[in-house]
């Protein structure tokens, strides 16, 4: 991975319809440090670009913060970079643990973004999201109303990352 140069996954949206029947998750790993000012910061700039475009500010979901933080660990300590778990589950069974549906339509989306080298600011973060049509597509959805973010850093993340100094995004967000 190049110093200082993102790479952001490819984009995920999904709407279903589903059951309402959801068990809550945890995570437990610990590896990582967390950014949550650099986090606070990624969705005031989120919703400074949702209000330019004359959509309505995502308010934050500890439901949604909590299936990111997770995902954001789990790639960070088992050094992979994927909307699906680690076990090859849909991105959307894992939010679905945390984030559960209130009616028979429930939508989520996922961006994920890494960097490699030094932090990068939560400018950075954005733009590279709206350099990218589907997740662009994302955050000037009008579909969703609620987001979670989770930023994780490690100096020497392994598998994917080659023991680099990484830092790993999620952002979740939903409707239900």
């Amino acid at each position: 991975m190049a110093r200082g140069i993102p790479l952001i996954c490819m984009v995920m949206a999904l709407t279903l319809t589903l059951p309402l029947a959801a068990t809550a998750g945890t995570d437990t790993h610990a590896s990582a440090a967390r950014e949550t000012s650099l986090e606070t910061l990624v969705l005031r700039k989120i919703n400074a670009v949702r209000t330019a475009h004359g959509l309505a500010r995502l308010t934050a979901s500890g439901g949604l913060t909590q299936a990111a933080l997770t995902h954001s660990r789990s790639m960070v300590t088992s050094g992979f970079f994927a909307h699906e778990s680690r076990d090859g589950a849909p991105f959307w069974k894992r939010l679905k643990l945390f984030y559960a549906p209130h009616s028979r339509r429930w939508t989520v989306g996922e961006n994920l973004a890494m960097f490699g080298g030094e932090r990068p600011d939560a400018g950075a973060i954005v733009s590279s999201w709206l350099a990218s049509p589907p997740h662009r597509a994302n955050l000037l959805s009008s579909r969703f109303a609620q987001a979670g973010i989770a930023i994780l850093h490690d100096p020497a993340a392994g598998g994917v990352f080659g023991g680099e100094p990484t830092w790993v995004v999620t952002l979740d967000v939903g409707t239900r």
